[in-house]
């Protein structure tokens, strides 16, 4: 190589080593560059670089005191842990009663293995039956036909309103104190005709906690129209439900009954109604005669909200098919009956000091016996099995 070509290969060499010299990124470029790194890393070597630094800095401040380090480290480490604490990686239950309405996935079982609702025919409501000691007898409104839940072939011949897995979360309450319960309902008036009564949840049906007035003379709203003298007298007390509602009027003879059905909205704009122990749809009931009136209902209380894996339409016309009659009374020679009808619906079962809402379906089919109609019924609890624990 000739004397010439080395210099030009040198003045090539000052000019690229000028360039990548005078090279710069653009201005914020490094600063944006350490934000974007230090944002990758784990948040526990943030923490302890955090941690480190600032203890470094108290060590070069003059005459700091041992003790004062220590707290303040403890401090530094705790709101990092809360702040995880508080942005978890996976969901947890929300408060209905903050109107959250937010839905998880359901194959973790948040509130754990749920105990399952069942049908409980027969069984009597204790605080309806001190309702009113010394007032009028109450109404004794019938259904249009007999119900059976004791042993019967069955085969199923309906259809369901959707061909998948429904989607429906779960609702649970706490049970309150005795002055939580007051507090929930608030002041209502004891005096003028009017008192009232707070019953705790009774497992054994099973029914939620529930409040009872019973109102005379001047306390009840005047009228002829039923629906209005009860909707005017919940709302005199601040008593008309917070949920979505369906109302039924029944009159027999000077009496009447007046129901608010609870439901429960679902995720796709639907609303599912709950039962009680026999199958029968129920919320806040209000009965009348003439100047006597007995209203009971729920506590409005805080429900949280979990969504659980359920099981398919097929499985749960498998499981209406086999699972075990809910009462043993029978009837002979053994019916067969053909369960036409389903229902989505909601259903109590509460276990150690909580009641859940679950989601259920509600088969039933008519068949005839001496002369009258029947129908059976059979609740199917949707909260897939490994999620229970009975």
């Amino acid at each position: 190589m000739s004397e010439k070509e080395d210099l030009e290969l040198e003045a090539l060499q000052r000019q690229l080593d000028d360039a990548f010299e005078t090279t710069r990124p653009r201005r914020g470029f490094e600063d944006e560059l350490w934000l974007r790194m230090q944002a990758r890393r784990p948040w526990w070597n943030r923490l302890r670089d955090a941690a480190s630094a600032f203890v470094g800095g108290v060590w070069e401040a003059p005459a700091v005191p041992l003790g004062v380090v220590a707290v303040l480290l403890i401090a530094v480490v705790g709101i990092g842990v809360l702040n995880s604490a508080l942005r978890p990686n996976v969901a947890s239950p929300t408060s209905q009663s903050q109107g959250a309405g937010g839905r998880y996935e359901g194959d973790q079982a948040y509130f754990g293995r749920l105990p399952s609702p069942q049908l409980h025919p027969g069984l009597v409501d204790p605080s309806q039956s001190r309702s009113v000691p010394q007032g009028p007898s109450q109404p004794a409104f019938q259904g249009a036909a007999d119900l059976y839940f004791g042993p019967a072939n069955l085969t199923w011949s309906g259809t369901f309103s959707s061909s998948n897995t429904v989607a429906a979360p779960v609702y649970r309450y706490v049970e309150p104190s005795t002055a939580q319960s007051k507090a929930l309902l608030g002041p209502i008036p004891s005096a003028s005709g009017m008192t009232l009564n707070i019953s705790a949840s009774a497992p054994e049906l099973p029914r939620e906690p529930v409040w009872t007035v019973v109102a005379s003379g001047a306390a009840v709203p005047s009228g002829s129209d039923p629906g209005v003298t009860a909707n005017t007298f919940l709302a005199a007390h601040n008593l008309l439900p917070t949920w979505p509602d369906e109302v039924m009027v029944q009159a027999v003879g000077g009496q009447a009954r007046v129901q608010f059905l609870r439901g429960f909205s679902l995720p796709d704009g639907g609303v599912a109604y709950l039962v009680n122990w026999n199958g029968e749809r129920y919320g806040i009931e209000v009965d009348i005669n003439n100047s006597h009136l007995v209203a009971t209902g729920p506590l409005p209380l805080g429900l949280d909200e979990a969504s659980y894996r359920l099981i398919s339409n097929e499985r749960a016309a498998q499981l209406a098919l086999s699972s075990a009659p809910a009462s043993t009374a029978s009837i002979e020679p053994v019916p067969a009956i053909r369960l036409d009808k389903v229902e989505l619906t909601y259903a109590l079962a509460i276990s150690g000091g909580q009641g859940y809402y679950e989601p259920a379906y509600l088969f039933s089919g008519t068949f005839q016996y001496s002369g009258h109609t029947f129908v059976k019924r059979v609740l199917v609890p949707l909260v897939d099995p490994s999620l229970r624990s009975s």
